[in-house]
């Protein structure tokens, strides 16, 4: 059978080993007496009984030195027990030096030494660099003839089986202080190591305080009056260790127990410990990913989940996978995207909460590390725990600012816990003093703590001074947690290499993973590696994914990783980075898959990864969540050689995505949004046409992102221009929406028709059912009716116009499309106000509200208001309509959402007026025609004069300016064609007497 080691091999590796050194006395003088060849033969005879000693001893010759020779104890094949075979093969050597007679060959003398510590070395072991081979030569050069000397950080490895005696302290050329040699020799009767207790099998010290809050806690749930409970501390405190003697502790009760683990470099995978929980409920990952909901359902059931389909459905079209490409065509309106995460934490608390009949323990593990909506679904359950048996507690290394939730802060240990656990680990009583050492050294940190008294432990039998105790974790190398938890990685022996391995793919790993890294290995060979990690309590079954292990604490995990040369995580990282490459669908989250190509250095595959994991998060609605993506995805894409072949492409998408999630968290006329698209299409424009094609939703957002609607306009009509010659007719149609849609704002009506006859000329309803979705939010063809039938009767064709908006409602009822049908209906209402038509304006505003209100669409909801609300003060003097509009109007300006404020602004000038204030209504309109003027939205700026002259003449203003601003309206509408807009200015202008 082949071993770990047996094929798998690093270029170099931090590892403790057993230096030995041994060396012929006075081999010159011996040489001048004795003939030339009988020396020689002397000599080889020497070495090759030495390198069979050394390798009967499981050791290694690394060098032949002429006179001596140069051997390793625990490389290249680990050992447990690799400075007790050299103390043993040293005292075999002088045994064989001593038996060699003078007549047939030369007898010899020798001197040995022997130390152990850390060294680096290369695979190939021609480079060894550490202080045990110094320190064994400069033993051996100490050594009287034919006596071995041994190192102090060798000695206490081995005190159980040889003993020793202290010959002096010398000082050693390279070592500051003095050096302590010792003499070994053999026991007659040997003594066996104690065993240990495990720390995982050991009852928690010093927490009773804790452990009775939270019994407290489970009581009060347990009667219907629940709460959430944080458990704080650094690395390493107590936190899972609490939680799990806590849960322990309800084994005879009835209830659930659910733990959520959240983890490092998934802060951008949202809701990855609720979506893993699900998979292991319904067993295939496919029911979530297909959106089967009868499987999904049929799975809550059986575990006592009593839930309707609508709940179902949600989380399925949170989990189902969708085309990723879409996602960079998002355009977030009306906060439909918020009030999506809203519904899909809704519907998640409702799954956990749903078992009123059992109590519930949840617990989020490593909540520091938990991504933003995992963070809501906590603060969610928290404020529903109240009334339920249902007690919801979260470890963090960091405090969040909780108002439901209760806090218990983790310190270190009390000096008495300390000793108790001392006391536990050694199974006798200690050495006087040692436990408070420990106590000294670990600072009160449990962990810390169990891991010295370990290290003592195995020291047996142990000194009585605390300067030996001092020396004992100089010489092991022990100055911090992390090397006591890589010396306890070392004792596994050639599991250890297993943890390594599996410490690269990160903390919790799959057996199969593991096994395919350790090429060439037997799985027989990884089953018992694997088997010895679990005794030696270095990993655990995982508490989340069935069938795979985790390091039992993340600190190991980081031991095992950081004894690794750089040089060799990045082999193995770029191993399984080329597996997730090769699989048709990658076996690890995409956010893990990314992280490990970028530490393999595969830039161009990182940057494709973190991208695909961005584009699930934003069609998620988890916006900051796709941002921790895009950023490592700029990172490798910064890493990339400008001459890269898929710099470019992969930059785009980067920016592409950027926009959407600036836009989304920002604001669509924001900076960053602003910047992102202009760099965009700096890059895009330079690009053949076929790759514009592609990136088309750059020009979408460049275009949308104008700081300005004549700065809109000139970029429709650049987008219209630049896309006249590709061949794909739903791009084409959507330049066109882009030319529309800005035309008609710009009072630009003939251009507006124009772009709308052509661009519904390409309408294919199949492809819409995609596009509705990323461009603006609604379906092209209702946008595109909707905007002709306003133009129409700005041009005074109200024939075309009501042909059109009939047409447009139609088909927007047809499309069954939230954002389509509310978009219909807003175009519907706002021609019906043009014409006065209030009791049509109200009934489609109720409508409009009750479809905003069904599908939480937060800036429709504010129009539907102030529409229904200015429509009842229009048509009664009740103060209800007051109420609505006013309150719409709040809604809209807190939102940020309001794109026709020039008709906006009329209507509440109106109302103002209609209550009585016609000065407050006239400072309305002219701010809004300043607005109007300066901001581009000129469609509805000659109506506004229009209406200004009218409350001028109410307040005796001269008539001047009531003639000034009527022939500014006449001007405008007459430059846009308007005449429908011209006619109602002229009428009133005639009307004034003349002067």
């Amino acid at each position: 059978m082949k071993t770990l080691d047996a094929r798998i091999r690093f270029t170099g590796e931090r590892r403790q080993v057993t230096a030995l050194f041994y060396d012929i006395v006075g081999s010159t003088e011996l040489l001048l007496r004795s003939e030339p060849e009988k020396f020689f033969r002397s000599v080889s005879a020497l070495h090759q009984s030495a390198e069979a000693i050394i390798k009967k001893h499981g050791g290694f010759l690394h060098q032949r030195l002429g006179d001596g020779g140069c051997c390793f104890f625990g490389y290249p094949d680990q050992s447990e027990d690799a400075a007790e075979s050299a103390v043993q093969a040293s005292l075999d050597l002088l045994g064989i030096a001593a038996s060699v007679k003078a007549k047939p060959r030369t007898a010899f003398r020798l001197r040995i030494g022997v130390a152990t510590g850390l060294v680096v070395f290369s695979t190939q072991g021609d480079e060894i660099v550490g202080t045990a081979p110094v320190l064994a030569a400069r033993l051996q050069a100490e050594a009287e003839p034919n006596s071995i000397l041994v190192a102090g950080s060798t000695v206490q490895l081995t005190r159980h089986k040889f003993d020793y005696s202290l010959i002096r302290k010398a000082r050693l050329k390279g070592f500051d202080d003095p050096v302590a040699l010792w003499r070994p020799r053999e026991r007659d009767r040997l003594r066996s190591a104690p065993s240990l207790s495990h720390e995982w099998d050991r009852p928690i010290r010093g927490r009773e305080r804790e452990l009775a809050t939270l019994s407290g806690a489970w009581d009060s749930a347990r009667e219907g009056r629940g709460s959430a409970i944080t458990v704080i501390g650094e690395a390493g405190i107590g936190k899972s260790r609490l939680i799990g003697e806590f849960s322990r502790s309800l084994s005879q009760t009835p209830h659930e127990t659910l733990v959520f683990q959240c983890g490092r470099r998934l802060e951008s995978q949202p809701l990855h410990p609720f979506v893993s929980f699900l998979e292991r409920l319904v067993g295939e990952a496919s029911v979530l990913k297909e959106g089967d909901s009868g499987a999904l359902l049929q799975a809550l059931q059986a575990s006592g989940r009593k839930v309707d389909a609508g709940v179902a459905d949600t989380i399925l079209a949170f989990t189902s996978e969708r085309s990723p490409a879409a996602s960079r065509n998002i355009r977030v309106s009306d906060l439909s995207g918020q009030a999506f995460r809203r519904e899909v934490i809704e519907a998640a608390a409702g799954i956990l909460a749903c078992r009123a009949a059992a109590p519930t323990l949840l617990v989020f593990e490593d909540v520091h590390w938990a991504d933003g909506m995992t963070l809501e679904l906590i603060d969610r359950l928290g404020s529903l725990a109240g009334q339920l048996p249902l007690l919801v507690v979260q470890t963090s290394r960091i405090r969040r600012s909780l108002a439901l939730a209760s806090e218990i802060e983790l310190s270190g240990l009390a000096a008495g816990a300390v000793r108790d656990l001392v006391a536990s680990i050694w199974g006798e009583p200690p050495p006087p003093g040692l436990a408070d050492f420990i106590l000294d050294q670990c600072d009160g940190m449990p962990l810390y703590a169990e891991e010295l008294a370990t290290f003592f432990r195995a020291r047996q039998p142990l000194g009585k001074a605390p300067s030996e105790w001092q020396g004992l974790l100089r010489e092991g190398g022990v100055t911090s947690l992390n090397d006591l938890l890589a010396a306890r990685l070392a004792a596994t022996g050639s599991a250890r290499r297993a943890a390594q391995f599996a410490s690269v793919i990160g903390r919790e790993f799959s057996l199969s993973l593991l096994a395919y890294l350790l090429e060439g290995v037997d799985r027989q060979a990884v089953d018992v590696a694997v088997e010895r990690l679990l005794s030696q309590g270095i990993i655990e079954p995982s508490s989340v994914t069935p069938g795979s292990f985790q390091f039992r604490h993340v600190l190991t995990q980081e031991a095992a990783y950081s004894s690794l040369l750089k040089s060799d995580r990045r082999r193995i990282h770029r191993r399984i980075a080329d597996l997730l490459i090769a699989e048709a669908k990658p076996s690890l989250p995409a956010a893990i898959a990314a992280w490990q190509c970028a530490e393999a250095g595969l830039h161009d595959a990182a940057a494709r990864f973190a991208l695909a994991a961005a584009e699930l998060s934003v069609l998620r609605s988890a916006m900051h969540e796709a941002n921790v993506s895009l950023e490592l995805c700029a990172r490798e894409v910064a890493s990339l050689s400008r001459r890269h072949p898929d710099r470019a492409e992969l930059a785009l998408g980067l920016l592409e995505l950027q926009g959407v999630v600036a836009t989304a968290l920002e604001g669509e006329g924001s900076d960053s949004a602003r910047r992102v698209y202009s760099r965009a299409m700096q890059l895009l424009r330079k690009q053949a046409s076929d790759v514009r094609v592609k990136h088309f939703p750059v020009y979408w957002g460049w275009w949308f992102t104008a700081p300005n609607i004549p700065a809109q306009q000139s970029r429709a009509r650049i987008l219209v221009g630049d896309m006249q010659a590709v061949e794909d007719q739903e791009t084409r149609l959507q330049s066109y929406h882009c030319g529309w849609a800005t035309s008609f704002h710009a009072g630009e009506h003939e251009f507006c028709l124009d772009c709308v006859s052509k661009g519904l000329g390409l309408y294919d309803p199949e492809r819409a059912i995609r596009n509705r979705a990323f461009f603006g939010g609604h379906d092209a063809r209702v946008c595109g009716l909707g905007e002709s039938a306003l133009s129409y009767l700005l041009l005074d064709d109200g024939d075309a116009s009501e042909h059109a908006i009939g047409q447009c409602l139609e088909w927007a009822a047809a499309t069954d499309h939230a954002g389509s049908m509310v978009h219909a209906l807003y175009y519907a209402i706002v021609l019906r106000r043009c014409q006065s038509r209030y009791d049509d304006v109200h009934a489609l505003g109720e409508d409009m509200l009750a479809l905003a209100e069904r599908h939480g669409l937060a800036a429709s909801q504010a129009r539907a208001n102030m529409y229904c609300g200015w429509a009842e003060l229009m048509t009664s003097a009740g103060k209800r309509g007051r109420e609505r509009f006013q309150g719409g109007l709040l809604l809209q300006q807190q939102l940020g959402t309001d794109d026709n404020f020039s008709m906006h602004s009329d209507m509440h000038a109106q109302v103002l007026h209609r209550l009585g204030k016609p000065a407050e209504a006239l400072a309305t309109l002219h701010t809004a025609i300043h607005v109007g003027r300066n901001s581009g939205q000129r469609f509805w700026l000659a109506e506004l004069y229009r209406l200004s002259a009218g409350l001028r003449r109410e307040l005796n203003e001269p008539p001047s300016l009531i003639k000034r601003d009527l022939t500014r309206a006449i001007q405008i509408a007459e430059g846009q064609k308007a005449a429908w807009l011209a006619d109602r200015a002229s009428r009133v202008l005639a009307e004034l007497p003349r002067a």
